[in-house]
């Protein structure tokens, strides 16, 4: 109803003015024809007649899909109720461990920069050496999933990473603190692969929903413990290290109790029931063409990974530098998880609304990726960088999840842990380089220089995924298991 009232307003002040410049001719002694003056009536009053047709549509349109929407948010809700338990069990313990990870893992930089008396350069060489070693931890831990046992490894990573966090919590020693902290690196790249794997291997035909269950509870627990990490970490650093350790506890009891070895036979026994296929149909299964296309969605991976990581790194630094508090810099990751949490089922609709392919929605969500950064560049007000977060947490709903997936589309029987360490690669190959490129640009061309060089390498990660998705259109989409 307002905007037809607007509308007519409009058409009435169109018609006044011909009435007014009626009245002038008339001054002038110049006579309007009356068959002028029908004809003029008569146009306004269509007008209004097609104004108001047209805003009656618009309101049955936007009821239309506010509708569609609803419907969709309780069909998302039911199919939520519908999850196995287990599924549940496994995400409540992702959330847990989380929580501890984000005591500190934001930190990391201003704790080697302010407590350890280190430069940023040297707190992007411990950044590089712990995610170097993560790197190596996907692929050992894809491989043990494959060839060894799932949850062994996953205890024996977990009881190490809580030994480590005890220890680091212990020392203020920093060579001592770099060897720890590479340590960590290397089981947390163990464990992150194989929690993506499991959800898999314990609900198979869940496919996409599993990955996307993990990624959500991750960041829910990112939301909590990042809120709670600025406060334990202004009162001691040695809190937020033995929060973590107590988060992964609780962790590695519920793990042990829910996960057995049976829930992750399954993968092992396709390996087993048919190793004379798996060795003749192993060229024919993974082509050229299909490492291309994991190469290039990597390689697309770690360029927006290297950009996200800065709000980890040389980002908490510049909030400083504007005037602003450690708590404040702790609420933006408060800011991503309620995001996240928030708006999956505005994601969901939309993409379902719009039949958004895989491919079209990594593109999507790297340009959203460009806008924050570009905000953050040119603009150094609190509330800007409160909006980039909510910006690049959109871009990161579409793309974190969507690369796993687009890895468990590719996957080989028997290999699904591997290429889920392949596809996790990226991030730690991201965070790896990101936090020593981000230290160096920071010193030697000022935050502004370092936030622009990011704006163009997320414009980049754009290119890297259009091209992931030309290749992928040459290549037949039946590799792997159908989900």
């Amino acid at each position: 109803m307002p905007f037809f009232v607007v509308g007519r307003t409009i058409v009435v002040m169109l018609f006044r003015t011909q009435q007014g410049a009626h009245d002038r001719f008339k001054q002038t002694h110049v006579k309007i024809p009356l068959s002028i003056r029908k004809w003029l009536a008569l146009f306004a009053s269509e007008i209004q007649s097609k104004l108001r047709c047209s805003f009656r549509r618009s309101g049955s349109i936007m009821n239309t899909t506010l509708n569609e929407f609803q419907k969709k948010v309780m069909m998302m809700f039911a199919a939520l109720r519908a999850y196995p338990r287990i599924i549940w069990l496994i995400s409540l313990g992702v959330t847990v461990s989380a929580i501890g990870e984000s005591f500190f893992w934001p930190l990391t930089a201003t704790y080697v920069h302010q407590a350890l008396g280190q430069t940023l350069t040297m707190a992007g060489v411990v950044l590089l050496l712990q995610y170097t070693a993560c790197l190596a931890g996907n692929f050992v831990g894809g491989w043990l999933f494959d060839r060894w046992s799932g949850r062994k490894t996953m205890i024996i990573a977990v009881v190490l990473s809580i030994i480590l966090l005890i220890l680091m919590g212990s020392t203020r020693h920093f060579y001592l603190y770099m060897g720890l902290q590479t340590l960590l690196g290397f089981c947390n790249g163990i464990y992150w692969p194989i929690q993506r794997a499991v959800a898999l291997s314990v609900w198979p035909e869940g496919g996409r929903r599993a990955v996307n269950m993990i990624y959500v509870a991750n960041n829910l627990g990112v939301a909590v413990g990042a809120a709670s990490g600025g406060i334990l970490a202004s009162l001691s650093f040695t809190y937020a290290f033995w929060g973590n350790a107590l988060t992964y506890a609780f962790f590695l009891i519920l793990f042990m109790v829910v996960i057995k070895d049976h829930h992750l036979q399954r993968a092992g026994k396709s390996e087993a029931d048919a190793p004379t296929a798996s060795a003749t149909d192993k060229p024919e299964k993974i082509p050229v063409s299909v490492w291309m296309t994991l190469g290039m969605l990597v390689l697309g991976l770690t360029v927006l990974v290297v950009a996200y990581i800065q709000w980890q790194t040389t980002i908490p630094t510049y909030i400083q530098f504007l005037g602003f508090s450690m708590p404040a810099y702790s609420f933006l990751w408060t800011v991503n998880g309620f995001v996240i949490v928030a708006m999956q089922p505005v994601l969901s609709w939309a993409i379902a609304r719009f039949s958004l392919s895989l491919y079209a929605q990594i593109v999507i969500g790297a340009l959203w990726f460009v806008l924050a950064m570009l905000l953050v560049t040119f603009s150094v007000a609190y509330a800007a960088l409160v909006v980039g977060m909510m910006i690049i947490t959109i871009g990161e709903m579409m793309v974190w999840p969507g690369v796993p997936a687009v890895a468990n589309e590719l996957a080989v029987r028997g290999r699904e842990g591997l290429f889920q360490g392949i596809a996790m690669s990226g991030q730690s190959i991201g965070r790896m380089i990101g936090p020593l490129l981000g230290a160096f640009l920071y010193e030697q061309f000022a935050p502004s220089g370092m936030l622009l060089t990011m704006t163009v390498l997320c414009g980049c990660a754009v290119l890297c995924f259009a091209f992931h998705n030309k290749t992928n259109r040459k290549q037949p989409h039946n590799i792997g298991i159908s989900t």
